[in-house]
């Protein structure tokens, strides 16, 4: 473990009191100096430590995601900004996200929660919201698209959150088509788009993220499909949420303007890269029920090909996909 995970550590431990330098200090086993040294590297990283000469230091709980903490350090110029809805408990993000939609509310809105009663994932899955430890946030966009380019900003918002945990925290974040956001093949966070139509096309799309943040593994129901992790449970040390979700916010932002300038083959080799299927063995849903191929490529649409046996191509544009022989999840990382 790192001295700043170790002091952060302590902080979290004895977040309700002052800790004196000399507290620090012994338990640290390091200098007075280190320990202003390892304050100053927290405080430069976005923590809020409070210090005083009598009673030495405390860390300000500030990891709400409440306007107040989350807006002034935005780095995206649009997400986030025009509108911030905070629910410190709600049923779904997605499902208010749909209602403001509905209501004409702009491209950019944002929909948080601390928790959520009935969080959905794909296929009528619900997904783990306990309160204070994940992101559940939903995005209202409304792209300039033609219908079927809708499946690209499945890609892109893989991308966008991968990107924000791989420069954020420098995890090996990789995308399970089409919307499964894995580390060390656990899964840490997931996608759940749903767009609606008109008769000019497509008039908004509602994309709801869940990202498991400070949960400990032992926490996690025992029936999830995919073998779970968490971002805390990766760095061996709690971290900001408020952070991430600037960070999110902002990827989120930056990879779909890329998008509307019709830059997407960036986006799309970006994907490519990061894919957990590419050049696996892979089972899918097709017409004639379930499958068995080879996934060689993502096409200009986001869709998945997958090859046979027989050598012919399949276009996979929806539905689950599972590697055929899935790699054993590593070791529960000791917390």
């Amino acid at each position: 473990m790192s001295l700043p995970k170790d002091l952060l550590r302590v902080f979290y431990d004895n977040r309700d009191r002052w800790v004196t330098e000399t507290e620090l200090s012994e338990n640290l086993q390091v200098s007075a100096e280190t320990v202003r040294d390892l304050v100053q590297m927290l405080q430069d990283n976005g923590y809020q430590v409070e210090s005083s000469p009598d009673r030495g230091y405390r860390l300000i709980y500030q990891d709400s995601l409440v306007p107040e903490m989350v807006i002034p350090g935005l780095m995206s110029r649009v997400f986030g900004r025009r509108e911030y809805f905070f629910y410190r408990e709600i049923d779904s993000t997605n499902n208010r996200a749909l209602e403001l939609a509905a209501q004409g509310y702009p491209e950019g809105t944002v929909v948080v929660a601390e928790s959520q009663t009935a969080g959905r994932g794909r296929r009528g899955r619900t997904w783990y919201s306990p309160p204070r430890h994940g992101i559940y946030v939903s995005v209202i966009f409304r792209p300039q698209l033609a219908v079927r380019e809708v499946p690209r900003l499945s890609l892109v918002i893989g991308v966008a959150v991968a990107e924000t945990l791989e420069t954020a925290f420098q995890l090996p974040a990789r995308i399970k088509w089409p919307n499964d956001i894995l580390i060390n093949h656990r899964k840490v966070a997931g996608i759940l788009s749903e767009v609606a139509t008109g008769s000019k096309g497509i008039d908004y799309i509602v994309t709801g993220i869940g990202l498991n943040i400070n949960n400990p593994l032992q926490d996690f129901p025992d029936d999830l499909r995919t073998a779970p992790t968490s971002v805390m449970a990766e760095k061996e040390a709690p971290v900001s949420r408020v952070r991430v979700l600037q960070e999110l916010l902002m990827h989120l932002e930056n990879r779909y303007y890329q998008l509307l300038e019709g830059d997407f083959n960036d986006i799309l080799n970006k994907g490519k890269s990061m894919s957990t299927v590419l050049g696996k063995e892979v089972e899918y849903d097709s017409p004639d029920g379930l499958a068995i191929g080879l996934a060689v490529d993502i096409d200009d649409n986001g869709f998945l090909l997958v090859k046979d046996k027989f050598g012919k191509i399949h276009t996979v544009t929806s539905g689950e996909v599972y590697l055929s022989s899935p790699p054993t999840p590593s070791a529960d990382p000791a917390l």
